[in-house]
This record gives C-alpha cells, sequence and structure tokens, in this order.
C-alpha cells in the first residue's frame, strides 16, 4: 500500500519558505529601493509568469510572488495567470521526448573514455548506494542525478538517510552525500562544458529556452512588450544550471545550484540610450570562467549578449532533434 499523502517531487514547507524569503528580497530591491515594481499589484499586465507542468514549480511561484505583493487579492486585476506549456513540448528542461536528440548526443558523451572512466572510479560506491535503496535500471547506473536527489533531499531536511531493506546496519552516510554531490557536478561539468559535444548537448538542451528569453528582451527593446515589467520563470536545476553553462559561469557558480537559486537577468537603459543587461545569479553579479570572459555581467551590452547566446539557439530545433 501506498504510505503517506504526498505524490512524488512536491515542493516542502522548507521550500516555500525559502521561495517566500526569495519574494521578500526581491520586493526589497525591486519595489522598495528602486521602485521598478508597483507596491501593490493592481495591474496583471506588468507580470508574466510561466512555470513547468511539475507541481513543486508551481508552489515555488506562488510562495515567491506571495511575498513579492503580500497584500495582492484575487480580484481579476491581481490575479497573476499561470502559463504553462504541455509536457510534450515544454523547453525549459531537456526535454527527450520532444527533442530526441538530446538522447543521442547525451550517449555520445557517456560513450566517451573520459566519462567511461568516471563511471569505473565511482562504480562501488554507485552500487553500493544503488543496493541500499534497493534501485535498479539504467537511470542508476550511468548517471548521479539520482542518487543526488534523494540524498541531498534527505540530508537538507535534518532527515535520516536511506537504510536497506536487507540489512538496517547497511546505510547511507553524510561523506557519502558529499561524494555523490561531487560526482553530480563532475558529471554535469563535463557533459555541459568540458566535453568536446558539450555545446551540441546544450543546443538541444536548453537552446530553445534561451531563444525564449532572449525574445522576450529583444521584444522590450522594441517597444512591443506593453507594460511588461517582470516576467518569471518558475523551473528546476535542470533550467538554471544548463543556463549557466552557457553563460559560461565561473568555476563556484557553476556548481549545482541550491534550492531556490534565481538566475536574474535585469534589462538597462544607459543614459546615452544603448542597453545593457546585468546578470545576477543568487544576489551576486555572474562571475564568468577566467578562460571565457567574453563580457562584463554588471553590464554586458545587449549586441555582445545576444550574439553570445545565439551560438546556442537552434536554428530549426525540429531539424536538430531529429539526428
Amino acid at each position: 500500500l501506498w504510505q503517506g499523502s504526498c505524490e512524488e517531487g512536491e515542493l516542502t514547507d522548507r521550500g516555500k519558505r525559502q521561495h517566500n524569503t526569495l519574494g521578500t528580497q526581491l520586493r526589497s530591491i525591486y519595489v522598495n529601493k528602486l521602485g521598478y515594481l508597483p507596491a501593490n499589484l493592481n495591474s496583471t499586465d506588468e507580470v508574466y509568469l510561466r512555470t513547468t507542468h511539475i507541481w513543486r514549480t508551481k508552489n515555488s511561484a506562488e510562495s515567491l510572488l506571495g511575498a513579492l505583493w503580500p497584500k495582492r487579492g484575487i480580484t481579476p486585476q491581481a490575479a497573476i495567470p499561470m502559463h504553462t506549456y504541455p509536457k510534450r513540448i515544454e523547453t525549459m528542461y531537456g526535454n527527450r521526448d520532444a527533442c530526441p536528440g538530446i538522447s543521442t548526443v547525451n550517449a555520445q558523451i557517456m560513450e566517451s573514455k573520459t566519462y567511461q572512466d568516471f563511471l569505473r572510479e565511482q562504480g562501488p560506491l554507485m552500487a553500493r548506494l544503488a543496493d541500499i535503496m534497493d534501485v535498479r535500471g539504467s537511470g542508476w547506473t550511468t548517471g548521479w542525478d539520482k542518487f543526488f536527489d534523494v540524498l541531498n533531499a534527505r540530508h537538507c531536511h535534518d532527515m535520516k538517510l536511506p537504510c536497506s531493506r536487507a540489512n538496517s546496519t547497511q546505510c547511507a552516510t553524510a561523506a557519502d552525500v558529499v561524494q555523490a554531490t561531487r560526482n553530480a557536478n563532475h558529471e554535469w561539468r563535463y557533459k555541459y562544458r568540458d566535453s568536446p559535444l558539450g555545446n551540441d548537448l546544450l543546443r538541444l538542451d536548453i537552446g530553445s529556452f534561451v531563444g525564449t528569453l532572449r525574445d522576450q528582451m529583444q521584444d522590450h527593446i522594441n517597444g512591443h512588450a506593453g507594460k511588461l515589467k517582470l516576467a518569471l520563470y518558475s523551473g528546476h536545476d535542470s533550467t538554471v544550471w544548463p543556463l549557466l553553462f552557457v553563460l559560461r559561469a565561473g568555476s563556484r557558480q557553476s556548481l549545482w545550484p541550491p534550492y531556490a537559486s534565481n538566475l536574474i537577468f535585469e534589462l538597462w537603459k544607459q543614459p546615452d540610450g544603448s542597453r545593457v543587461i546585468r546578470v545576477i545569479f543568487n544576489g551576486e553579479v555572474l562571475q564568468l570562467d577566467e578562460s571565457e570572459k567574453w563580457c562584463d555581467m554588471n553590464a554586458c551590452p545587449v549586441d555582445t549578449f545576444f550574439k553570445h547566446v545565439e551560438a546556442f539557439v537552434p536554428s530549426n530545433i525540429t531539424s536538430e532533434c531529429a539526428k
């Protein structure tokens, strides 16, 4: 029988509080300090909200907006529409159903000697954790995502780490959490940054969404965005992390994005009329990798920014995904 009353992957109360705190912080900056956003939301024409179809991203957005505008009512003027794409065409994460090419490129990366050596080196730990969790299948033998998710969710909520049902003395340890985190970071960095096929994977994985962000900023510059002041996209670590790799974030900021991570793109108009983009990750201006400092993320000219991200936006996503 099913034990408990939760669906898989729900947002916990602690997660809701984190996003509530983030909403409060954003209010202190963009409402109280800069006066950019209105103190009270009387027209939703100024806000656009999109989430994935997963409930925890919807709850994350609700929690954030509830603190950004804490006195917002439920009138039609204050009710913010929540936009979602059907799962089959979602672009805010690597959607292998919509883009089979992702699986093809990912398989090629995993077949490389570098990646296979990594799997062999960490194989004993992977096998031990799989036995403890009683899990099987390719998702538990070719990567660290699933182990990372299970262990970190429990660790961050101060819950007991999993033990084997067959032998209660065989349990995951705090050291296992640390190593699983290191392995997940290594895996993603290799796949999306260090592999010769990393840019190909980024194009198929997150490139369409990069195009969405670019087009929305371009519409604002061209005067086609109406009254819009804030576009909020509530996604996953698998949304934020690839975006950081696209931007060539430095080593510290290209680690796994912690819970409630936020990546902010501010579009500024300079006194001379030129436009610059400021990129902030978890409260800090994004620092780029020392070997690829293609722009200053405190004030990157829009033309430079768009030229860089253009390389990651598929020109024909249908044909590229079919390869």
